[in-house]
């Protein structure tokens, strides 16, 4: 008998998937912990090896040493990185990237592209421009790459997206209205394509791709600076979307009575019209530039301005772990990795007793396309990509 609602597919489909999660996790595993973690017999886990094995997605590794008693030395089973590779695909107003990594998550190639935005109306000629673009910049990375086999593919944009159907919903600084994603590039590709929001998706890629893959925080609160603001609130290690696909609006959150009105939001004294590297720019009579060189100058040349960028952060940030009480609060984004905003921010957060850690991303800010690897990967862990 297997349990209601699966078949016997269901089931072995499902304690494959289980297998590779727990290589990936661990980065190598004997059968019998395998089993004993999983809750399979020996057998069972042997048998669904063997597959992997054949499939040529694992591979044995050392055996341990004897440690005195009787029996058979454990054998470490690990995931082949190089067996295969998936793609990220990442849009925001600054840039197209695209990313091929291995089985790990290790970067094989990059190609940044400008910004998809356009003003054109029709959206599916928006959807072909981008497509044709992705195509080109993925077979030059496969080529370089060696030709290496592509299980599947994740885009990330920003704005507000429709995880299941595939669809960005709305992101006016990209393009006017809804645009169809998955579709699209899961023809012009031939691979399964999953589609989010792009703080949701990194938010995935910081539990699956770095040293937080060994111990998942019970509750994630990962907050992105650059251009603009965005964060995402993730339980037992699922990044949530919300009930609209609208969770993680930390930037148009209220931290001001007043303040210009937000392009995204319409609404006055939201944390995004206020610390954007437009709103920066604005403030310090400038046309532009990159958000962490802003930050840098108000630093060094304004320090009350700087000031009251972290205070406005921490009053953010603080508002969102009364509401969500996380175990870990994540801060992503090149303004974080150097200078002391960070520093400022967690002094202020925890100045107020709030029971949660407060560290840097160990995600590298110049890849957000990684986000798109992450939502692949997850796939392939979950037996709906291999």
């Amino acid at each position: 008998m297997t349990p209601h609602g699966f078949s016997s597919p269901d089931l072995r489909k499902r304690n494959r998937a289980g297998i590779l999660r727990l290589m990936h996790r661990h980065g190598s595993i004997a059968r019998n912990d395998l089993a004993q973690e999983l809750g399979l017999t020996r057998a069972s886990v042997t048998y669904l090896i063997n597959e992997l094995l054949a499939d040529g997605l694992v591979a044995e590794g050392e055996a341990s040493e004897a440690d005195g008693r009787v029996g058979r030395r454990k054998i470490f089973m690990h995931i082949r990185s190089h067996a295969a590779c998936v793609v990220g695909i990442g849009a925001d107003s600054e840039r197209l990237q695209i990313v091929l990594t291995d089985l790990s998550g290790s970067v094989l190639g990059v190609r940044n592209l400008p910004s998809p935005s356009s003003n054109e109306h029709d959206a599916v000629a928006i959807e072909a421009n981008l497509v044709r673009a992705i195509r080109r910049a993925l077979d030059e990375l496969t080529a370089e790459a060696g030709g290496v086999p592509v299980l599947g593919a994740g885009m990330v944009v920003t704005g507000r997206v429709d995880s299941e159907a595939g669809v960005s919903l709305r992101e006016p600084r990209l393009w006017p209205g809804r645009v169809n994603l998955r579709e699209p590039l899961e023809l012009a590709l031939g691979v399964p394509v999953a589609v989010d929001n792009n703080v949701r998706a990194l938010a995935l890629a910081e539990l699956l791709l770095t040293e937080a893959k060994a111990s998942s925080p019970a509750g994630l609160l990962f907050v992105k600076y650059g251009p603009g603001v965005g964060a995402a609130w993730a339980v037992g290690g699922v990044p949530w979307p919300g009930a609209h696909f609208r969770s993680g609006e930390l930037g148009h959150t209220l931290v001001e009575n007043d303040g210009p009105p937000c392009t995204y939001c319409g609404r006055r004294g939201c944390l995004e019209s206020l610390v954007s590297a437009r709103a920066l720019a604005d403030t310090m009579g400038l046309r532009g530039g990159r958000v962490e060189h802003l930050c840098a100058s108000l630093e060094a040349h304004d320090h009350q301005a700087f000031a009251t960028l972290a205070a406005r952060f921490a009053r953010a940030i603080g508002n969102a772990i009364e509401v969500c009480d996380p175990s870990v609060v994540t801060l992503y984004g090149a303004p974080f990795r150097t200078g002391s905003l960070f520093d400022e921010i967690a002094k202020r957060v925890e100045s107020n007793e709030r029971p949660c850690e407060i560290r840097r991303s160990w995600l590298d800010p110049d890849l957000p396309a990684l986000g798109g690897a992450a939502l692949a990967l997850d796939r392939f862990f979950l037996g709906q990509g291999a």
